[in-house]
């Protein structure tokens, strides 16, 4: 696991910033010439031949900050305006302590630049991280002189839990679900319906603004920018709150959490685009593993085939939605009609439940022994070996004690 934390630089004089701010801006101006001398390099090894002796020479980096540099380059999608440049601990950075925390960095060959820390928040959050066991070999400086900290800590195992907390992610509220081994759903809930609400207030009102600026309004322009920036920082707060109440619950009830594995939309249309574009869904998982590793919760991701489709209560898939109504599934098989939402958070659980091969029997779960069998959850298109849709993709946070990553066939499932 990884995470960064920005630290901000406290008290430094006016020769050490001019140094800082000429180095950050040189870096910056050789990161884009970088980029235009990439061209016709089919490896990175190429890149290196190519531009490594006269790059050297023209800025004089250490050999770590030019290397950061290429490696940055290459990564990229284009030109930047601002680079994060990286200092490798113990060879080109190191800390001290003395009345208050430093670190200093080699940007020059024998010329290293050492900056106070400012003692706050932040600060402490990154020190109470290296208390418990984290580690920090690499620390970069921002185009606005700041400190941006890399830290990691190795994954640890983890005991299978009793129960799992299926999340189902869309662009109005987060759906759970916690199932039993048995197939009892012990709890249903939503989380983050304000978002979607406020959201809606908002896009009505970017909209108008939108509007003025296209007239050269410089007033509504600034006015778009804040109210952008003020959604951004309501949307991300929120978030955290929410995966704050969601692994709340499965400490609550003894669960790991699974969620889907969903992947880049293909467009179907401006107002799909536009539902689909709204899903907070990677900076929703992105925090979510986060918390999931600091409280020691297995996180699962399951297979995303279907999840909206097949009935939880006798395995038939379907075409998903109700025609009439799409927050209602309708089974046309057993006739049970429930909401879309919830029942998708269920069916995540229950895939979760069905890669552990200690409960997979046709008693354990209600989509069995009913007029539409388990196998109905495996994939149509599978020729050699039939996988299930259930099959297990990655584990974001450890791996439980006696969990398997095995492919489950047909037979494997109804024996």
């Amino acid at each position: 696991m990884k995470r960064a934390i920005l630290l901000q630089i406290d008290g430094i004089t006016a020769k050490k910033g001019k140094i800082l701010k000429d180095f950050s801006l040189k870096a910056t101006s050789e990161f884009n010439r970088l980029w235009e001398d990439r061209d016709f390099c089919n490896t990175f090894m190429d890149f290196h031949r190519k531009t490594f002796v006269e790059s050297k020479k023209r800025t004089g980096f250490n050999v770590q900050v030019y290397a950061c540099l290429e490696r940055a380059v290459w990564r990229s999608k284009g030109k930047s305006s601002a680079v994060t440049v990286k200092f490798n601990v113990p060879r080109n950075c190191k800390t001290f302590d003395m009345t208050m925390p430093f670190i200093e960095l080699g940007i020059y060959p024998r010329k290293r630049i050492a900056v106070p820390i400012k003692k706050n928040m932040n600060f402490q959050r990154y020190a109470d991280l290296l208390k418990s066991g984290w580690t920090c070999k690499t620390y970069g400086l921002t185009s606005n002189l700041q400190i941006v900290a890399y830290l990691s800590k190795y994954e640890v195992e983890l005991p299978l839990k009793k129960n799992i907390l299926g999340v189902d992610v869309n662009s109005k509220c987060f759906a759970v679900s916690v199932l039993s081994p048995e197939g009892k759903v012990l709890h249903q809930d939503y989380f983050g319906k304000d978002i979607w609400v406020k959201r809606k207030k908002v896009f009505e009102g970017k909209a108008v603004l939108q509007s003025y600026v296209d007239t050269g309004s410089s007033y509504a322009n600034k006015a778009l920018k804040r109210t952008k920036r003020n959604e951004h920082n309501f949307v991300k707060n929120r978030i955290g709150e929410v995966v704050r109440n969601i692994t709340e619950m499965a400490l609550r009830y003894d669960a790991e959490i699974s969620i889907e594995n969903l992947k880049r939309f293909s467009p179907k249309g401006k107002m799909f685009n536009r539902e689909v574009m709204r899903i907070p869904f990677f900076t929703f998982r992105k925090n979510l593993m986060q918390r999931c590793f600091d409280k020691k919760i297995t996180l699962n991701i399951v297979d995303a085939w279907h999840t909206s489709k097949f009935c939880s209560h006798c395995g038939a898939v379907g075409k998903g939605h109700d025609s009439s109504n799409y927050a209602l599934f309708r089974c046309k098989e057993c006739g049970v009609v429930v909401n879309s939402d919830r029942k998708a958070s269920l069916n995540i659980a229950i895939k979760s439940l069905l890669e552990r091969r200690d409960t997979i029997n046709h008693n354990t779960l209600q989509i069995s022994n009913r007029r539409v069998p388990v196998n109905g959850l495996i994939r149509p298109d599978a020729v050699v070996e039939p996988i299930v849709a259930v099959r297990h993709v990655s584990s974001t946070y450890g791996k439980p004690t006696g969990f398997s990553h095995g492919k489950f066939t047909k037979d494997a499932i109804l024996s």
